[in-house]
């Protein structure tokens, strides 16, 4: 039974940790929208959804390589210096974007080692900053320590940013958009600088042993092994199929103008919001089965999403898809640090984030193809359908985690 959760603001550094969060979540949200309408204004009609596609799959791909380094490093390093030099490293892609922008070019080739290298970074990021957090907060102020954490990171990645992103391209210009984020991503850092939370104790083993040595951690841990399963579901089914398809449904299908790319994002992570509030009121007993039903309640959101056509519906179909979405994303991440050992956190974080961008890519690859085949539509109620199944099958399969409470 989890304990009775506390405030985190009592914590020294959390308010920090969280405006640091907002700030970054805000930076990197508004590149769900900047980068799409980038290659979709420079490239033929007939091929935006398999650019688009590659510039999401070249953004997380590295990931998968990476992640799990992050994590061993993470336990290795103070994590304040790998998220300074991450965030700095995704500013400076921006300004890279702002200077393309700013010379007249319609070449796309560039964002896709751009966005290779932001990838890159985050896996060094998110085992960091999610590590970091238990190391600022007690364990019983953890659960709404992650909950207010997603809200200020997750949301505005999902929310804010697009939203702002969407404006800022519509009311001023797409160049203001990237300014935007070189900004937003610096004061990110800055504030991260602020958070000491001690180096670790140095490790008298290989990185690559300590890597090893996590992976045998996990598979020694029947519930985080099952949960991490359960991680690749979003990624594949859910968050691929949408960010291929969410540039062309809104022209296309809703028949509107770019500010809406950011609204429908902006909605989904309303829902993503208000759905973390509500789980710091209430209590819910089996947290690991919650997060398996979550993955069902997707799938069927999903589903009516790509049969609606009419604007005034999808928005708030999209917002319940995100309080769904909230189950998800909090608790996984409240039970993977509430079950794993501090010494194994960053490593263990660092599997999740690569089950996130092993999934990833491979979401944006089936999206690309099915949308250059079928179109965005059919292509999202085929993803939902899939997700129902498997979340069923994992309701009846996945025993250990269906239990965690």
């Amino acid at each position: 039974m989890p304990e009775k959760p506390q405030s985190p603001f009592s914590a020294r550094f959390f308010t920090s940790w969280l405006m640091a969060s907002i700030f970054a979540g805000i930076g990197i949200g508004i590149q769900h929208v900047t980068v799409p309408l980038y290659i979709r204004d420079r490239v033929d009609f007939e091929t935006r959804a398999l650019a688009i596609s590659g510039a999401l799959i070249a953004q997380s791909l590295p990931g998968a390589f990476l992640a799990l380094f992050g994590g061993a490093l993470a336990d290795r390093v103070e994590k304040r210096r790998i998220l300074v030099r991450t965030f700095g490293l995704a500013a400076a892609v921006s300004v890279v974007y702002v200077l393309l922008l700013l010379s007249g070019t319609a070449i796309v080739w560039p964002v896709y080692p751009l966005a290779a290298l932001v990838g890159a970074a985050g896996a060094f990021t998110n085992p960091a900053r999610q590590a970091q957090l238990p190391q600022i907060v007690g364990r019983e102020q953890l659960q709404n320590a992650v909950i207010l954490g997603t809200m200020g990171y997750m949301a505005t990645f999902q929310f804010v940013g697009p939203a702002v992103g969407g404006l800022v391209t519509d009311a001023v210009s797409l160049t203001a958009a990237f300014a935007l984020e070189v900004v937003l991503l610096l004061i990110a850092a800055a504030l991260f600088w602020r958070i000491p939370t001690g180096t670790p104790e140095p490790s008298e083993r290989r990185i690559l042993e300590d890597l090893v040595a996590g992976l045998r951690y996990v598979k020694g841990h029947p519930q985080i092994r099952e949960l991490l399963m359960i991680g690749g579901i979003p990624g594949f089914f859910f968050m691929g199929p949408f960010g291929v398809t969410v540039p062309l449904i809104v022209p296309d299908v809703l028949e509107r103008s770019d500010r809406w790319v950011g609204f429908l994002w902006g909605a989904f992570g309303a829902g993503i919001f208000c759905g973390s509030i509500l789980l710091t009121r209430i209590r819910v007993p089996y947290r690991g089965g919650a997060v398996i039903c979550a993955t069902i309640s997707g799938g069927l959101m999903l589903t009516l999403y790509s049969r609606t056509t009419d604007v005034r519906l999808v928005l708030p179909v999209l917002f319940v898809w995100g309080l769904g979405a909230a189950v998800f994303i909090n608790f996984v991440v409240a039970l993977l640090q509430e079950l794993a050992e501090e010494r194994m956190m960053g490593r263990t974080m660092s599997m999740y984030s690569l089950v996130f961008f092993v999934s990833g890519p491979l979401g944006y690859a089936q999206a690309g193809l099915l949308t250059d085949r079928y179109g965005p539509q059919h292509t999202l109620l085929l993803n939902g359908l899939t997700a129902i199944v498997c979340g069923v099958l994992a309701l009846s399969i996945l025993r250990n985690a269906r239990a965690v409470r």
